[in-house]
């Protein structure tokens, strides 16, 4: 007998992607038991959209972040085997029917396929692709260093196991730090590269530049046990110039992706800047009298 699926899409104001992603969900080969549409406090037409589908909707009454999307689906869901999609994603109809079978091997707790990026109209678009891939390519891979959540197939039981996402992470770095509570646990993952989904989303300078320090920020931990001036600009240095700068830079000569090396160059610009302003609003929480020129 094949094993139930529920699946959810985790939803902040996306009325510009969701219809494309429930019709996707629906076209599924593998027919999924239920979908679940996890509201995150949207405020534009978000909820009225998924009211036209045979889907189940939960509410988040505010926006509370990613991973409380992520632990609310979870909660909700009413199989062990949990399909997450992001709602600017469009499967391709036999997703689930090649990652459903990898759950027959021995010990795999998650499985997830590739993102293909379809929209590259704009400079930053092909930045994004560039230098943000959500896969890990062409080859099948057992195990491999994290398992990206934009679409993802989960054990109910194994996340319950582990202690569901961490909250406080929002809306980056939930599925770094669930792999590696779920590998420490001696479960396995598997990357599925034939099954397949479709990147809807557009970027611009701004939007690519912001996404880009938010995954460094988590990333590299680089503020877990706070913030000072000296490692705002040792980081400027040591890892803005020297690791990230170069490397972009590194990459689109070597690609000879020539365009993109203005963009390199802006995010050298943008990436202390943020960390600045990270400092200011950690310096302000920490010293609020001080901030706010009181004494």
């Amino acid at each position: 007998m094949k094993p139930k699926i529920s699946l959810y899409i985790p939803c902040y104001n996306v009325e510009e992607y969701l219809a494309r992603a429930i019709e996707g969900v629906l076209r599924q080969s593998y027919g999924v038991d239920e979908v679940l549409i996890i509201d995150d406090g949207s405020r534009d037409r978000t909820l009225e959209i998924a009211s036209c589908y045979p889907v189940q909707v939960v509410r988040h009454e505010r926006n509370r972040g990613l991973a409380a999307a992520r632990n609310t689906a979870f909660r909700s869901a009413r199989n062990d085997l949990v399909a997450a999609l992001d709602a600017d994603c469009v499967p391709e109809p036999d997703w689930l029917e090649k990652l459903v079978p990898l759950f027959e091997r021995q010990g795999v707790a998650a499985a997830g396929g590739r993102l293909v990026e379809t929209v590259q109209r704009s400079v930053a678009d092909r930045w994004r692709r560039a230098h943000m891939p959500q896969e890990w390519g062409d080859r099948h891979i057992v195990n491999p260093r994290f398992m990206f959540g934009n679409n993802l197939v989960l054990r109910k039981s194994v996340l319950e196991e582990v202690g569901w996402y961490t909250e406080s992470l929002r809306t980056n770095g939930e599925d770094v730090d669930i792999s590696a509570r779920i590998r420490a646990r001696g479960h396995q993952f598997v990357y599925e590269p034939a099954a397949v989904v479709k990147h809807l989303r557009h970027d611009t300078v701004r939007s690519a530049l912001d996404a880009y320090w938010r995954w460094w920020r988590y990333g590299v931990r680089a503020y877990s046990n706070g913030i000072r001036l000296r490692s705002v600009l040792g980081h400027l240095v040591h890892v803005h110039f020297r690791t990230t700068f170069l490397g972009l830079v590194k990459q689109d000569l070597r690609s000879k992706e020539y365009e993109l090396l203005w963009l390199d160059a802006l995010a050298l610009l943008y990436m202390p800047y943020r960390d600045i302003q990270l400092f200011l609003e950690v310096a302000s929480w920490a010293h609020p009298r001080r901030i706010s020129g009181e004494v």
